[in-house]
């Protein structure tokens, strides 16, 4: 996301002329000209700017906008107090509920709102139940959330003090008659925060991306609208519009890497994250691991040495099955493999079915060219290899097979799956056949298949065999750049290693008969996750991938994006179908290097210290849940919000409430932090922990007068510290020392 927009015309407009008069220039006094022209300009402007702030939201998320708001009133005599733009999901257009963004003025405070609203003049009573499911969803408990509340008499206000059942129960009895969810931002917030357009962009941004997901939530369950051009896709349980570049980012111990998990969940299943975060841990991380498995999901870390090589595709030293020297390959990258894994589709026809996943085999079927053996094999369906003196079952055998040998066994037997595709040597350039393994491997011992070549008077036997759905037979095909430029050997069975199922398609597809059909696109959703996103060199990971993996350059897309691979020549988009999903720890000082390129791609989320997840924990007569929020409030008056204490190193309270757990979180997580934090100024972590206004035997970090005459000769013409300070470990034994903390 970029921020080209500038939201202090916005705010300042709003500021000026908010409900000020207005005539045409051309009908006023020449002394009050220049000041009507100076509202017009400014005007023009803040509408320009909110639009195009609606028109980036709605882009990101596949929304449909409204028109470019007015800023005058309907007579055209004075300035609006506000400027608006609604968003609406493309398939439902025609519903009353949805996403808009304001900048407003009331009760003398400039602000930015947006809100999930609802048109009730255009709602039926089951429209107004449904939209205010969006009670059921979980609120954050950011400060800047809150609930808009219509009463029956038609006066509006922000409701800060009643609960969610409180204002249900209100709504059953008609005393309020709508309720809409709201995030402000206020001017004066800005300014006391001196949040510059990033700033506001980003806040904005995450604010609007956690309401569009409410939005959805209540849409669940709807037909889309009758102009809906895409009603193919039966709608059950609805499929959250997630971002498809997230970052999750917030203070150490926030739960990032565990939402991770939520998020990944949710985006595949098609579940609210507030579904998910009702149902037992336990079961969501089964899925996860379940999508793991089935390569659904990857997760990797940045850190300071990856590189393009291990990301998208690098040269790399491999020894050939049929080689003994080292060769440089060209090899994918965990993400370019990712993103090829997500593109991969299933051809089925009524005999076959090349699956999603198969590997490429070259095999060699009586060696190159025409010959008794690949006669044999086209005829009955087949593919054949030797080595018939070392019996059936090859690993019983008193001389087991060595080398190469058990190599192009151990592939043929163990390797090679159902629903493979092997090519047939011709020469070093070109194959002769394509076809799909369907059949296990068996032993031919029949004199049935024996094979004669009647030119030489040989028999043969080749008893090892699979049965084969041959695709084509006697072709003259060069693969030799569909191979990366290697050429074909001998060698009896090895996979072809340069060559994907996707690589292979359009040979395929030459060839597949009539019957045959290939599914055009694999939508289903994959993620990709990036642990510690920030301490990567974005540059030099990503390299010319920074710019595809924006939603509107992705495969599919509108403006489709490839680029030409440096070391494979390949072209390479990102599919449409991949979401990727980082985490960032906002204590690292690597974030303030992080690459500008990255923050305009990704939409952020906010993770904040929650300490209402360890409410009701008790170590003894010891609160963590308000120890907790102490602390935090005391770090973000003497540091910032970014370096508060996540709730995250006090879970393990929850099962183990003992006053020796808790007394290792502090002495192995807490304090290590806190001195990160404060570079050691031993002052202000006393502050934190409340030692400043303990009794000595409770402070966790005791402090001792310094009496340089007992230390040092003469007089030191240096500053010396006049306290020095350790930690007191009998003090984290002391239920007494935690309460002083916040008592």
């Amino acid at each position: 996301m970029n921020s080209e927009i500038n939201f202090n015309a916005i705010l300042m407009h709003l500021s000026n002329y908010a409900g000020a008069k207005y005539t045409r220039p051309d009908k006023t006094t020449d002394e009050m000209k220049p000041e009507i022209l100076a509202r017009k300009k400014s005007g023009g402007e803040a509408a320009d700017e909110l639009h195009k702030l609606a028109l980036l939201f709605a882009e990101t998320y596949q929304l449909v906008s409204s028109s470019k708001s007015k800023w005058l009133d309907g007579a055209n005599t004075s300035v609006r107090h506000y400027l608006w733009s609604q968003l609406k999901d493309k398939k439902y257009t025609a519903y009353p509920s949805s996403i808009s963004i304001f900048a407003e003025k009331i009760n003398q405070q400039v602000q930015f709102c947006i809100a999930v609203e609802l048109d009730q003049k255009n709602a039926t009573v089951e429209d107004i139940n449904r939209h205010h499911r969006l009670l059921d969803y979980r609120l954050t408990e950011d400060a800047h959330y809150s609930y808009k509340i219509t009463t029956a008499t038609n006066v509006d206000f922000i409701n800060h003090n009643e609960t969610v059942e409180e204002i249900k129960e209100k709504l059953r009895t008609k005393e309020y008659k709508k309720v809409q969810l709201v995030y402000i931002l206020t001017l004066s917030d800005i300014e006391e925060r001196q949040l510059s357009n990033d700033d506001i962009l980003r806040e904005l941004t995450i604010s609007f991306q956690y309401l569009k997901d409410c939005y959805q939530y209540i849409l669940q369950d709807i037909k889309p609208s009758d102009n809906d051009q895409n009603t193919t896709k039966k709608i059950g349980v609805l499929q959250p519009m997630h971002s498809k570049n997230t970052i999750l980012y917030g203070p150490p111990g926030t739960g990032k890497t565990f939402h991770t998990i939520l998020h990944a969940v949710s985006i595949i299943d098609g579940k609210p994250l507030s579904t998910l975060q009702n149902e037992p841990y336990e079961n969501v991380l089964n899925r996860y691991n379940t999508l793991k498995r089935n390569n659904r999901i990857v997760f990797t870390t940045f850190h300071q040495s990856y590189g393009y090589e291990e990301f998208i595709e690098g040269i790399k030293p491999t020894l050939e099955d049929d080689q003994t020297q080292i060769e440089y390959q060209i090899q994918s990258g965990i993400f370019k493999e990712f993103c090829e894994i997500a593109q991969e589709v299933d051809i089925v026809s009524e005999h076959m079915h090349v699956k999603s996943s198969a590997q490429v085999w070259k095999v060699s079927l009586g060696g190159s060219g025409a010959n008794a053996v690949k006669r044999d094999c086209f005829e009955h369906d087949r593919i054949r290899i030797g080595w018939d003196h070392f019996g059936e079952d090859y690993l019983d055998s008193p001389k087991e097979p060595e080398g190469n040998t058990q190599n192009i066994l151990n592939d043929f037997y163990n390797e090679m799956k159902i629903g493979d595709l092997v090519f047939s040597l011709k020469d070093q350039k070109h194959i002769d056949a394509i076809g799909v393994i369907v059949g296990d491997p068996e032993w031919l011992d029949s004199e049935a298949d024996y094979i004669t070549d009647k030119k030489n008077n040989l028999v043969t036997h080749y008893k090892r065999s699979r049965k084969v759905e041959w695709i084509a037979k006697n072709i003259n095909e060069n693969i030799f750049e569909l191979n990366k430029r290697k050429n074909l050997t001998l060698n009896t069975v090895y996979r072809l290693k340069r060559i994907s199922l996707n690589d292979a398609q359009e040979l395929l597809q030459k060839y597949l008969p009539q019957q045959a059909e290939p599914v055009s696109k694999n939508q289903e959703p994959y993620v990709f996750i990036i642990d510690e996103i920030n301490r990567g060199n974005i540059s030099k990971i990503f390299g010319e991938l920074i710019t595809l993996i924006e939603p509107s350059k992705r495969l599919g897309a509108n403006e489709e994006m490839t680029v030409q691979l440096p070391y494979s020549k390949a072209e390479f988009g990102v599919p449409d179908n991949v979401y990727i999903l980082g985490t960032m720890n906002t204590a690292d000082r690597s974030i303030a290097l992080m690459d500008t390129a990255l923050r305009r791609r990704f939409q952020f989320i906010e993770m904040m210290p929650d300490a209402q997840v360890l409410s009701g924990a008790m170590v003894g007569s010891i609160n963590i849940e308000k120890m907790l929020k102490v602390m935090n409030h005391r770090i973000e008056v003497l540091y910032d919000r970014e370096h508060t204490l996540g709730h995250a190193y006090f879970i393990p309270l929850k099962n183990d409430p003992s006053l020796e757990t808790l007394s290792k979180i502090f002495i192995n997580a807490i304090i290590p932090l806190l001195q990160e934090y404060f570079y050691e100024d031993y002052s202000k972590i006393q502050m934190i922990l409340g030692d400043n206004a303990k009794e000595d035997h409770l402070k966790f970090i005791q402090d001792f007068e310094i009496s340089t005459q007992d230390i040092f000769k003469g007089t030191p013409e240096i500053d010396l510290p006049e306290k020095k300070y350790a930690l007191q470990l009998s003090a984290f034994s002391n239920p007494e020392s935690y309460r002083e903390i916040y008592e």
